[in-house]
């Protein structure tokens, strides 16, 4: 059993997720975001424009593998209405999130990062989120089983710019 944590993103950690965003096989699904230098430090960095996402670097047996963000649907409303539409909650959270080395990719790493992720941090430090979904590209196999074998479930197909996607839930424990 690995042990998986997680901490708060930093401004020092981001020549690692610069990295890990240039990886290819994470570019590819990253949607055309800018992940130049600069992109990262406007996007993740101290000096955005401040909003309620929380970035997070997890941790698999004190090595960094992974991160991961939450941010609250009400925060994105014209982005997930559709969410809403399909049977989320407007209490879900959103999160997204990248395994950074290839090594690390398609050894179960990915799904004990997502559900100690949304155990921990999405459940455990935000009383009111009901629920975490995604919504990775249909075409994105490995992203939306990860989130199955995390113990999501599909809701839907929903669209998505680059084409659809699979929307994924995960309901808060009773």
């Amino acid at each position: 059993m690995v042990e998986v944590t997680f901490r708060r993103m930093v401004d020092d950690d981001l020549p690692l997720l610069h990295r890990w965003l240039n990886d290819p096989p994470v570019v590819r699904w990253w949607e055309g975001d800018d992940v130049s230098w600069e992109g990262v430090v406007r996007d993740y960095g101290s000096g955005r424009e401040p909003d309620e996402t929380e970035f997070w670097i997890a941790s698999v047996d004190g090595r960094d593998v992974g991160w991961i963000q939450c941010w609250p649907t009400e925060d994105e409303a014209d982005d997930v209405a559709h969410w809403w539409a399909a049977g989320i909650d407007r209490t879900a959270a959103g999160i997204d999130y990248l395994i950074g080395d290839a090594a690390d990719r398609g050894r179960g790493i990915g799904p004990a990062v997502i559900r100690a992720f949304t155990t921990d941090v999405v459940f455990g430090l935000h009383p009111d989120w009901t629920q975490a979904a995604a919504d990775p590209l249909e075409a994105n196999v490995a992203s939306w089983r990860a989130l199955e074998k995390a113990g999501f479930r599909f809701l839907a197909t929903v669209p998505d710019r680059f084409g659809p996607a699979k929307l994924m839930v995960a309901d808060r424990p009773a």
